[in-house]
């Protein structure tokens, strides 16, 4: 089975309410999100990484903000980290989220670790360990987990 042919699959963070996965690219992976009581996505890739399907807004409450991976010339920073988990907050006001990343490798599982640091008082290594264990293939780079060890205490 090819990837274009495969079923959407997500992994829930904290159960109904915070969710991750692969970029969506198609009315079914949207009806599969759906079907699981997902009503906010919260993309973190360029329009231009994974163009979404055009129902995406129509069916979601659909944010985007664009964070660096491996890819760009530069790394991710605070701010940059500050802004999703405040974008993420708010969605989570009007029921569980999904966030996304194009592959859900680097930066969704980086921010569903910073949003358990921050909201949940787990340790990065404790946020790591849970989410290689909840979402295999999570796989940030050592430069990111390094921002947020750093950044541990301002949370």
């Amino acid at each position: 089975m090819q990837r274009s042919e495969k079923s959407y699959e997500l992994d829930w963070v904290l159960i109904n309410e915070l969710a991750i996965g692969r970029a969506p690219s198609k009315l079914s992976d949207l009806q599969t999100i759906e079907s699981k009581g997902i009503i906010s996505i919260l993309s973190l890739c360029s329009v231009s990484e994974a163009k979404p399907p055009k129902e995406l807004e129509q069916m979601f409450y659909a944010k985007r903000v664009v964070l660096p991976d491996h890819k760009y010339k530069r790394e991710i920073n605070v701010d940059e980290i500050n802004k999703a988990l405040d974008v993420l907050s708010e969605l989570l006001t009007k029921g569980p989220v999904l966030v996304h990343c194009l592959a859900a490798v680097e930066r969704s599982p980086l921010i569903c670790m910073a949003w358990l640091i921050r909201n949940k008082n787990l340790s990065m290594q404790e946020a790591l360990d849970y989410l290689m264990q909840i979402h295999p293939g999570t796989s940030p780079l050592s430069s990111q987990i390094k921002i947020l060890n750093s950044i541990r205490n301002d949370f």
